[in-house]
């Protein structure tokens, strides 16, 4: 099996380009043969989750008991509870090759770091795709506090047509 895992905001509008382009990863990366692995919660995981189980794939949410709250998004193919979110990210960059981070708030920028301080432990390095300009004006200044090997493992994407171009290439 082949996983992918997906950060991005819990914010749950509908109409924004985020939303409706995390849909279109979650079908692109299910296509492409992963379960796709994210937070499980509402906004931005939920479209991913959505974009993946409408393409006949499957979708793994990591909630968190401690939250408060442990129940997934409705397009979840498996939800899987978590003690808190150090377990939970253990479980989410477990065994994946590539990483999709879209925008999100505090909690997807931790999600992000731990990830690249955990990449320095991994055998097979992942592709990491940030999305937005966002990310772009926060690394052009990470260089410093960065290694070469981890900076080279990110892409940086406009959207989801970028994001797909540069998959395949």
């Amino acid at each position: 099996m082949k996983y992918a895992t997906f950060f991005g905001g819990a914010i749950n509008d509908r109409t924004t380009k985020e939303y409706n382009d995390s849909i279109l990863i979650g079908g692109f990366l299910a296509n492409k043969g992963f379960i796709v692995k994210n937070g499980g919660y509402r906004g931005l995981m939920e479209a991913v989750s959505k974009g993946a189980t409408e393409a006949d794939g499957q979708a793994f949410g990591y909630t968190c008991k401690s939250f408060g709250f442990t129940k997934g998004n409705e397009f979840l193919t498996e939800t899987i509870i978590c003690n808190d979110i150090y377990d939970r990210l253990g479980y989410l960059n477990a065994e994946s090759e590539t990483f999709v981070i879209q925008r999100g708030g505090i909690g997807t920028l931790a999600e992000l770091f731990l990830l690249l301080d955990e990449v320095r432990k991994m055998i097979v390095k992942p592709n990491i795709y940030l999305f937005g300009e966002q990310w772009f004006n926060l690394f052009k200044h990470m260089g410093d506090f960065m290694t070469s090997e981890q900076i080279n493992l990110i892409i940086f994407c406009e959207d989801f047509n970028d994001f797909q171009k540069k998959f395949n290439d």
